[in-house]
C-alpha cells in the first residue's frame, strides 16, 4: 500500500483567521446529522503548515491535506487504533484466490456520496481507472499498475481497465498480473471517488486536477470553506449513511503561527493540536490543568533525502560520508529533552535513532528499524568523522588546493541543502552538521523555501535538480514493508531521491511478489542491506507522537496508523 504521508515537521508561520463561525446548510441528514442537543462544540485543529488544497485521494501529497481527505473520502478497508486492518466500506474482508491473484470485495449497500448518489462497484473501478489513466501524474501509480489490463489502458488503446470486474452493483473483483504481498491493503486503502461528479474522458483528468478543492466523497464530512492562508472548515455530511455516531458538527483545520501552538491552546484559538513531536510544547502542556494529552509510537521518521540523480550526491561515497558526519544522537538528545514536564510525561521516552529509512511499525521488520533487532550486514551510520573523511579520500575527493573544501575532477564538494522555513528540527540540526560537514571538507550552501515549494522541487519530474539534500518526515498509514517499493524503486513517483539500482529493484520486487511471508521478509532484509549501502535517505529520528488538547475534547481512538481525522466517530467536544 502506498501509504506514505509527507510532513514538513514544523513549518512556516501563517496568517491567523478564525473559521469556527462558518456555517452551512449541511448537517441535518438522518445519519450525518443529529439532535442539536447531542451535538458537540466545534473541533478546532491547529497546524503550523498551510494546506495546499489538494483534497483528492489520488492527488494529495501532504499529510495536512490528507486529514481533509480522510474526513471526506472512505476506503474499502481501514486500520483500527490497534493497527488491525478491518472492513469499512466493504461488508467483510475480501475473498482471495489460492494464488493471491484474484481479490473480491463485497461493498455495503446503501452507501451514498454527499450529493445523494449511490456508491457502488462502478465507483470502485472508476477510482482505479483514474489512476491508470495515461495523463495521471500523481503518486499512487503503484496502487494500480499490478492489476491486469493496466498497461493496455495506460499505454495502449484499451477503452476500459479490463482487470477490474464489476460482478454486480456491490461486488468488485480485481484480477492481478502478479501475486503481491500487500495487495489487499493497497486495494482496500484507496478513498473511493464518484464516477458521476465530473465527466471523464480517457486521457483528460482536467477537472479531477483543477478542482481538487471541490471534493465529494461518502465520508461523514463535507468541505465548507478553504483558504490557503487560514485553513479549512468542514461540516457534517447531511447524506452520510455510513457507520459511526459523529457528534462533532464542525471541524476546522486552522493554520496558526509557528511557536504559538501552546498559547493558541491556552487561549482557546484552537482546542486540538495533533501529532506533535516538540518537547517544549508537550512538556509545558502536561503541567497545564486545562490541557490533556495522549500518545503512541509514531509510524514515521524524520530523514535527509539525498539527490542520487544529480550533483555531488550522485556519488554514493558522498552520501555515505555525509551520513557518517551527521551526529544524529546529539540532535536527538537535545531536541527530545523536556524543558519542563509532569512526572507522568517524564516517564515516556521521546526519540530514538533509526537504523534505516523504513516503516518503523512494519509488522515484521519494524524492530530492525528501531534497533531492537540486529540485521547482519546492515550498514549503520553512527557518527564518525574520521570514517567520513576516509570514505571521501578513497573515492577520490581530496583538498588539493588547501582551501578546506574537497574536490574531484575539478568539481568542488559543494552540498546544496533545501530547507523548509520555520522548521524547529532544522533550526537545531543545521548548526550540528555545519561544524562536522565543514570538518570533512564540505562547502554547505542553504536555501530556505516554504514546504509546498520544497515538495514541488524534489518531486520527480519537476525539472529542478539544483539541490543535494532536503529534510522531511514521512508518516506511514499502514504496517506493510512494501511501502519501501515506492520509496526506493527506480522511476517511482515517490522516490524523491531519484535512486536507480537494479539489484535493489529486484530485491524489492521479490519481497512484494509473493504471499509467502517468510520469503517476503527474507528478500526485504536483503533490500534493507542494499539500501543502506546506497543510502538514498538517512533517517534522522523516530519518536513518540503526542496529541495535545483542551480537557473538554474527547478524541482518543487514535494510534500509529489511525489519525485523529479517522477517529472522529468516537469524538466529542463537551
Amino acid at each position: 500500500m502506498n501509504s506514505r504521508k509527507l510532513f514538513a515537521g514544523l513549518t512556516s508561520a501563517a496568517m491567523l483567521l478564525s473559521l469556527a463561525g462558518c456555517s452551512s446548510s449541511n448537517g441535518g441528514g438522518s445519519n450525518g446529522g443529529s439532535d442539536s442537543k447531542s451535538e458537540s462544540k466545534p473541533l478546532i485543529v491547529g497546524t503550523t503548515q498551510e494546506l495546499a488544497g489538494v483534497f483528492s485521494p489520488i492527488f494529495y501529497q501532504s499529510a495536512y491535506d490528507g486529514w481533509v481527505v480522510d474526513m471526506i473520502y472512505e476506503p474499502l478497508l481501514r486500520y483500527t487504533k490497534d493497527s488491525e486492518l478491518k472492513p469499512y466500506l466493504a461488508e467483510e474482508m475480501p475473498e482471495i484466490s489460492e494464488d493471491g491473484k484474484t481479490i473480491t470485495f463485497k461493498i455495503k449497500e446503501g452507501i451514498k456520496f454527499s450529493d445523494g448518489s449511490d456508491l457502488d462497484a462502478n465507483d470502485v473501478k472508476f477510482t482505479f481507472t483514474l489512476i491508470a489513466d495515461p495523463s495521471y501524474d500523481g503518486r499512487f501509480t503503484g496502487n494500480a499498475d499490478f492489476i491486469e489490463g493496466y498497461k493496455e489502458y495506460h499505454d495502449g488503446d484499451a477503452t476500459e481497465f479490463s482487470g477490474i470486474e464489476v460482478v454486480d452493483d456491490h461486488t468488485v473483483t480485481f484480477h492481478l498480473m502478479d501475486t503481491q504481498y500487500d495487495s489487499v491493503s493497497t486495494l482496500g486503502g484507496m478513498g473511493i471517488i464518484s464516477d458521476t461528479q465530473y465527466e471523464y474522458k480517457k486521457g483528460d483528468l482536467g477537472d479531477y486536477k483543477s478542482k481538487n478543492d471541490q471534493p465529494m466523497g461518502s465520508g461523514p464530512y463535507v468541505l465548507n470553506s478553504y483558504d490557503k492562508a487560514a485553513g479549512a472548515s468542514l461540516v457534517k455530511n447531511e447524506n452520510y449513511t455510513g457507520e459511526g455516531d459523529y457528534k462533532i458538527s464542525q471541524v476546522v483545520v486552522k493554520t496558526i503561527a509557528e511557536a504559538t501552538e501552546l498559547t493558541s491552546l491556552q487561549n482557546g484559538d484552537i482546542n486540538y493540536f495533533p501529532e506533535s513531536i516538540e518537547a517544549d510544547i508537550v512538556g509545558p502542556a502536561s503541567l497545564d490543568e486545562n490541557l490533556a494529552f495522549d500518545h503512541y509510537f509514531r509510524a514515521a521518521e524524520g530523514y535527509f533525502g539525498y539527490n542520487c540523480a544529480a550533483g555531488v550526491t550522485k556519488d554514493a561515497a558522498v552520501r555515505q560520508a555525509l551520513s557518517y558526519a551527521t551526529n544524529r544522537q546529539e540532535f536527538i538528545d537535545a531536541y527530545f529533552k523536556y524543558p519542563e514536564a509532569s512526572d507522568e510525561l517524564k516517564e515516556i521516552p521521546l526519540g530514538y535513532k533509526p537504523t534505516i529509512y523504513w516503516n518503523p511499525v512494519s509488522a515484521n521488520l519494524g524492530s530492525i528499524v528501531t534497533g531492537e533487532e540486529k540485521l547482519d550486514g546492515l550498514a549503520v551510520y553512527d557518527f564518525d568523522v574520521e570514517k567520513a573523511k576516509k570514505v571521501l579520500e578513497d573515492a577520490g575527493w581530496k583538498d588539493t588546493d588547501g582551501d578546506g573544501i574537497r574536490e574531484k575532477d575539478g568539481e568542488k564538494l559543494t552540498v546544496k541543502f533545501l530547507l523548509s522555513e520555520g522548521n524547529s528540527v532544522l533550526e537545531m540540526l543545521i548548526p550540528i552538521i555545519e561544524k562536522s560537514w565543514k570538518e570533512i571538507g564540505v562547502d554547505l550552501k542553504q536555501n530556505t523555501v516554504d514546504f509546498n515549494t520544497l515538495m514541488d522541487t524534489v518531486t520527480p519530474g519537476s525539472g529542478d535538480s539544483d539541490w543535494n539534500v532536503f529534510f522531511m518526515a514521512t508518516s506511514y498509514t499502514g504496517v506493510e514493508n512494501a511501502d519501501s517499493n515506492y520509496n526506493l524503486m527506480s522511476g517511482d513517483p515517490n522516490n524523491y531521491s531519484g535512486l536507480q539500482d537494479k539489484k535493489l529493484d529486484d530485491e524489492l520486487k521479490a519481497g512484494r511478489g509473493t504471499v509467502d511471508e517468510a520469503k517476503s521478509v527474507e528478500n526485504y532484509k536483503k533490500a534493507m542491506i542494499t539500501e543502506n549501502d546506497l543510502i538514498p535517505y538517512l533517517p534522522i529520528y523516530g519518536n513518540e507522537l503526542f496529541n495535545v488538547y483542551a480537557k473538554n475534547v474527547k478524541l482518543t481512538d487514535t494510534g500509529p496508523v489511525r489519525s485523529w481525522a479517522q477517529a472522529l466517530d468516537t469524538a466529542v467536544v463537551e
